[in-house]
């Protein structure tokens, strides 16, 4: 009868939350221990970022090499997503001068590397050691991190 259910439903509304919250607290620890599919390789003359595993076959572009003569310098920035409002972005819409490639909001193993030259001025990464390879690429180009 409604009743019953009028009855039941604060209850079913409690139990709902109490899941709600345990799957907010798994997909925590399963961020906090998930790796980071992308890595990013400086060769002589150019840099390679690269998707690895799973993510390869789902994504369009998988790889992409920059002459290092197109790089100004890069920065760990865990604060860029939110900076730049990704969470706004809608699909057809982009934050002018920016690529976000292959990120999947692992604020503190994200990279921006500045970019000249290229469509965009900068290409934001997640990477398994942000200071290696923000050291790698700015040894590579000359560059010092910005502050």
């Amino acid at each position: 009868t409604h009743e019953e259910v009028a009855a039941a439903l604060p209850k079913l509304r409690e139990e709902a939350a109490k899941a709600d919250a345990r799957v907010h607290a798994a997909m925590e620890r399963l961020d906090e221990t998930a790796e980071v599919p992308t890595y990013v390789e400086v060769h002589e003359d150019h840099l390679v970022v690269n998707i690895r595993g799973i993510e390869r076959s789902m994504s369009l572009l998988s790889s992409l090499r920059i002459p290092l003569e197109h790089i100004q310098g890069a920065e760990a920035d865990p604060e860029i997503e939110h900076t730049l409002w990704r969470g706004w972005r809608l699909p057809g819409v982009h934050v002018p001068g920016v690529r976000f490639y292959d990120v999947h909001g692992h604020r503190d193993k994200t990279v921006v590397i500045r970019l000249k030259d290229e469509t965009y001025n900068r290409l934001v990464v997640e990477v398994e050691e942000p200071a290696e390879i923000v050291a790698k690429i700015n040894d590579a180009v000359g560059a010092s991190p910005r502050s």
